[in-house]
């Protein structure tokens, strides 16, 4: 069966029951399912062997997106009776690791559905529900616990692990040291290898667990409905009385009522399956499928139960299928008898994406007035008993709902992370009370079924990412502009128009204040740092214009050339402004002014965001500007620069709006106010160059060629002919 599970802690284990059971998990015990039980003698110990399964840990992540998770992945064996997760937290050393919290989930079928943030889902969304437990590190290094599922699902089974909220302040990298989580999850696995199979109405002596559950002391039965398509039914029969009690003895009725089109149940569902490229799994259809029994007849000879419509699974891309109907653009759906569609997603790699379903309602027979057409969306088997009281239940999981009528004419659900199974469509006509000719009553249903790797392709403010783990791929959305959700469409703290057109302003136009540092360059004819400043202005400018996260966005290149190029600017104009600050000679200044210039294009692509490479050129050329400051000091036995107008009016406001710029950048930064914040770092750094570049020596033809050469040679020109010789 689709798992029963187990969930503990350090004191005492949960029992679990089945993901996508009503109610989901719980941490009560399960009684044992009794299937048309009597009495008898109970048969020997099975026999067990036990697996290990291990992941490598993982460093965990504050939460911003479901990206921010960390997921694990685990194939279940068949014939397992017990699983048991070991799950360990840990971090590092050190007064940087504060108190936190690790939130793991545990789901089967596909990755588990989480919101840590609170946010809103898009319209018709149906959450699948998922285990959750938290551990706490505190003062240990470590913690663990255990998780303990009986009879769980053979398949896959997801875990995702994760921190706390991330925190919306900017932190520089390798500014702060910052503190490692990991997360490392060991299964054990025990396996019954000696399972007796139940033949029908063939008496047996065997176990099994389930959710449904019956009590009684002389022989009784449990039907029932809609149990899963394809695939063993495991049954636990346990003796409550004791030792001294008699064992109890099995027998199994499993029946199907005759569809239509086909001469058996497994003849119809071959006929499913057949335009979908499945492969099917005889040897476990021959001990299920069997034709109605007299007991549960619900059509007289000749007649049918179940009318197919057959669907083609066509492959778009990756985490994206489409469903088409086979011959048709409508489906027909009856009164009497519900209609089937089969949508294949089994094929192990469908889980990542989402699954969308809508029907809407095309025509009815004349004289039905507001006719209702239900259908259920549902894993694992259909539900074929829709009358619009009981919901959407099949035997082991709830289904999705959909209705439309005259009044309501569409309906639509979203599936995120949908389990890897077949999924059934289910559609019947409900008549209006008191309506006249309902048994003959027929409808036209449009249905339009797809596996999209995000939902509306993450809308206007987000992007769709499709993530890896050990070959399981699966897809997430980056939200921008303040836009949250699993489709990015909360807009709870989005950012209006105006806001976004005025953050792209700020930080585009804010760069215009290294023109008063250019011109004070080009005064004092500084033409290197003034090249490198009109340089660091323009790709900054065009930079934070393609950076932005809502609308008002224009790239004129490659995001990421951009990127390089303004921050080898920014580091760049630190860089030889302090050189000149230092005033060193010409041709060392040259030198050092190319050599750093090669040095921090080398480190900005080893780690762009890296502090020391910016603070690395920094340090060292403060160094030198220092060193050649204080010898000139010592030398002249005065003060340098000599001029207290130099430091009162210069030196000491430059570097004043160099201390605030950097405080400002390292300290003030959120995701909140980087628009404004940041926009003021250009500013004050700009207007510090202004205040902090020395004057230079004035030519008389600064842009004239010097007349000697180092050889010593002169260059001598004839105005008349042109010419130039050498003396």
């Amino acid at each position: 069966l689709p798992g029963a599970g187990g969930g503990s802690g350090k004191a005492a284990p949960a029992i679990l029951t089945q993901p996508g059971a009503p109610g989901g998990f719980s941490e009560s015990p399960q009684p044992p399912l009794l299937w048309q039980a009597g009495r008898g003698r109970r048969d020997s110990d099975p026999a067990f062997l036990s697996e290990y399964f291990s992941q490598n840990s993982q460093t965990l992540s504050f939460y911003s997106w479901y990206g921010s998770a960390k997921i694990f992945r685990f194939r279940i064996p068949e014939d397992t009776v017990l699983l048991r997760w070991l799950l360990q937290a840990s971090r590092d050393k050190g007064p940087e690791c504060g108190k936190t919290q690790v939130t793991f989930h545990i789901r089967y079928g596909a990755p588990p559905v989480i919101n840590p943030l609170g946010t809103q889902f898009p319209m018709n969304t149906s959450v699948p529900p998922s285990f959750s437990q938290t551990l706490t590190l505190d003062a240990a290094l470590q913690n663990s616990t255990f998780v303990n599922l009986t009879n769980p699902a053979a398949g896959d089974w997801f875990l995702a692990a994760h921190l706390p909220a991330a925190s919306s302040k900017i932190e520089m990298k390798g500014f702060s040291r910052s503190c490692s989580y990991t997360f490392q999850p060991d299964l054990f696995v025990l396996r019954q290898v000696d399972v007796v199979v139940l033949e029908p109405d063939v008496p047996v002596q065997q176990v099994l667990s389930k959710g449904k559950v019956l009590h009684c002391l002389e022989a009784c039965s449990i039907f029932l409905a809609s149990p899963p398509w394809g695939r063993w039914l495991w049954i636990t029969v346990e003796s409550l009385g004791g030792a001294s009690a008699s064992v109890l003895v099995l027998a199994s009725l499993l029946a199907a009522c005759k569809p239509g089109d086909a001469a058996s149940f497994l003849g119809f569902y071959q006929s499913l399956k057949q335009n979908q490229g499945m492969v099917m799994p005889g040897s476990h259809l021959n001990s299920t499928l069997l034709t109605m029994g007299s007991s549960h007849n619900v059509s007289g000879p000749g007649n049918t139960c179940l009318h197919g419509q057959p669907i083609v699974r066509e492959e778009l891309d990756v985490v994206s299928v489409r469903f088409r109907i086979l011959g048709d653009s409508t489906v027909t759906v009856q009164s009497d008898i519900p209609t089937l569609l089969l949508l294949n997603l089994n094929s192990g790699m469908d889980s990542g994406g989402n699954l969308l379903g809508s029907i809407l309602s095309w025509q009815t027979s004349a004289g039905l007035g507001n006719a209702t057409v239900l259908a259920c969306l549902s894993p694992m088997s259909p539900a074929l008993s829709l009358n619009g009281s009981r919901g959407c239940w099949t035997a082991f999981a709830q289904g999705y709902l959909l209705n439309v009528s005259m009044s309501s004419r569409e309906a639509a659900v979203i599936v995120p992370y949908p389990q890897s199974d077949s999924w059934y469509l289910s559609l019947k006509l409900l008549c209006p009370k008191q309506s006249e000719g309902c048994d003959q009553a027929q409808g036209q249903v449009a249905m339009l079924a797809y596996l999209t790797p995000c939902f509306d392709d993450c809308g206007t403010y987000g992007q769709c990412s499709l993530m890896r783990r050990h070959g399981y791929l699966y897809t997430g959305c980056i939200c921008k502009a303040g836009w949250a959700g699993w489709g990015c469409t909360d807009g709870t703290k989005a950012q209006s128009v105006g806001t976004q057109i005025l953050a792209t302003l700020l930080l585009t136009l804010s760069n215009l204040f290294f023109l008063p540092a250019i011109a004070v360059a080009l005064y004092h004819y500084h033409l290197v740092e003034a090249s490198v400043y009109t340089f660091t202005m323009f790709f900054s400018t065009f930079y934070h214009a393609c950076d932005q996260s809502g609308i008002a966005v224009m790239c004129i290149m490659d995001y990421d050339t951009l990127q390089f190029c303004d921050f080898l600017g920014s580091v760049v104009s630190i860089w030889v402004t302090i050189l000149c600050m230092a005033q060193v000679k010409k041709i060392l200044k040259y030198v050092l002014c190319m050599l750093g210039t090669l040095v921090i294009a080398m480190s900005l692509q080893l780690d762009r965001r890296g502090v020391w490479n910016m603070m690395g050129p920094c340090v060292f050329a403060l160094t030198v500007m220092a060193s050649l400051w204080v010898y000139r000091g010592i030398s002249r036995r005065h003060c340098y620069p000599p001029s207290w107008k130099r430091w009162v009016f210069f030196l000491f406001p430059g570097t004043s709006l160099a201390l605030v710029a950097i405080a400002v950048y390292t300290f003030m930064e959120t995701t909140e106010n980087y628009y404004y914040t940041h926009s003021i770092w250009h500013i004050l750094v700009a207007s510090s160059v202004a205040f902090l570049l020395p004057p230079g020596d004035k030519q008389k033809d600064p842009w004239a060629w010097s007349r000697k050469l180092l050889c010593h040679y002169q260059i001598c020109r004839n105005d008349q002919e042109e010419l130039y010789t050498v003396r």
